[in-house]
């Protein structure tokens, strides 16, 4: 028997039909992308009920992989990822803040029967580049963006716009500085201009190519959201140039009624008429406020940027290419402002890089990561240290995936010395 075979017509599912006859009535339509999820499982997204949801997932996960020897097999079926990936985001999220979600409106049971039935937009999520750590978070910004837009023809394009969004106002250090339903930063307001700004043509050509990862640079400013109107219109450079772009505003530590910047009065008297941005162009700044003008004149053009620190000094870097940031007002090299492995060091922004240089290793790294997680759950440590081992294989530097292997292994009872060496020498 086939694995899809099996994940149709399982007993533990209890489906009325197998895939070789074809979908039931009862199965849901879903988006060209994703595979259709057998009846019982639909029913029960339907209905709201992810603790059974979750239950179901697994078995019929762990009942497919004790019919096959090649975890590699199963993660190449279609229905077998959808069904990870779901099993995936209950883990990460829990079944009750799903459940939050889901039963907030009418419309937020909408969006997540719609999420579930994408795996495509789900791994972009996972794989957005920080482990969830705050899930129900991010699954309401999703919903919010999805309920503002989702019914567009074209929202499919700019899933990845609005996944980075939730990741960068969820997760890491920029989400602190980030409030989601105050007057100055809102993800869907920041969606809604940077879909207008692309629609317009006045965004760096590979934007809409960044994957969620990408656009945590691009969107995750804390300055106002119609700071990246005024910069996209008022500030503009060849693409290569934005490293400059911090000397648009004059370097300056007095206002033109004598306040210093390090008093509270600097930027004062036109703060409640302009932008911030505005009000940095015409008072201008040191060292922190230009790079911060420096860096949101280039991500309001669609290019990924992120403030540093360095000793007595802040900079910034701008990425035009992948792999390829150059910095500005002194950058790249210094503490990353908005950093993914949870780390400012002057190489962090070498190792993200590394980690996603390739779209398809990683992805597929996320998947391992994933199934190492479920043979975790049902028991089975060795499985797991091997989809560990495979999740690093497709991406070697990733610090979350080796911690994690490290874990299992330090846990794994009959440890020799020998298996230590081969391990740190695999590390190094």
């Amino acid at each position: 028997m086939n694995i899809s075979h099996l994940l149709l017509c399982t007993s533990l599912l209890a489906a009325p039909v197998c895939a070789a006859q074809g979908l039931t009535e009862t199965e849901t339509e879903t988006p060209a992308s994703s595979s259709r999820l057998p009846a019982p499982l639909a029913q029960k997204i339907a209905s709201g009920d992810f603790d059974g949801l979750q239950t179901e997932l697994r078995s019929t996960l762990l009942k497919a992989g004790e019919q096959t020897k090649s975890e590699q097999k199963l993660l190449q079926n279609k229905q077998y990822r959808h069904l990870l990936d779901i099993h995936e985001l209950l883990r990460v999220t829990g079944p009750d803040k799903v459940k939050a979600v889901f039963s907030k409106s009418a419309q937020d049971a909408a969006f997540i029967k719609t999420f579930l039935q994408d795996p495509v937009w789900m791994e972009l999520y996972l794989g957005a580049g920080l482990i969830p750590e705050n899930s129900p978070e991010g699954l309401q910004i999703l919903s919010d963006i999805w309920k503002a837009d989702g019914k567009s023809p074209d929202f499919r394009n700019y899933q990845s716009l609005a996944t980075g969004l939730a990741s960068v106002f969820s997760t890491g250090p920029m989400a602190g500085r980030l409030k989601t339903n105050s007057a100055n930063s809102n993800p869907v307001r920041r969606y809604r201009i940077f879909k207008k700004l692309h629609q317009e043509n006045r965004l760096h050509p590979g934007f809409i190519k960044l994957r969620p990862w990408e656009m945590r640079f691009v969107v995750g400013s804390p300055w106002d959201d119609k700071s990246y109107e005024w910069s996209n219109e008022h500030v503009n450079l060849p693409w290569r140039r934005y490293t400059a772009a911090c000397w648009a505003a004059p370097y300056t530590g007095h206002n033109f009624f004598g306040d210093t910047i390090q008093g509270p009065l600097f930027y004062v008297p036109w703060r409640d008429l302009n932008t911030t941005a505005e009000n940095t162009q015409i008072i201008g700044g040191v060292c922190g406020g230009l790079s911060y003008f420096g860096t949101m004149a280039a991500q309001a053009h669609g290019i990924p940027a992120y403030p540093v620190g360095q000793p007595g000094h802040c900079a910034y870097a701008v990425r035009v290419k992948r792999g390829e940031w150059k910095g500005g007002f002194g950058g790249p090299d210094g503490g990353m402002h908005n950093h993914i492995f949870g780390s400012q060091a002057p190489t962090s922004y070498l190792l993200m890089e590394n980690v996603f240089a390739d779209n398809d290793k990683a992805d597929q790294a996320y998947l391992w990561a994933a199934q190492a997680r479920l043979d975790e759950a049902s028991g089975n440590k060795d499985k797991a240290i091997q989809a560990w081992e495979e999740a690093l294989r497709q991406t070697p530097l990733h610090p979350f995936f080796r911690t994690e292997l490290q874990r299992l292994l330090m846990e794994k009872e009959g440890m020799q010395p020998v298996d230590w060496y081969v391990y740190a020498k695999d590390a190094l």
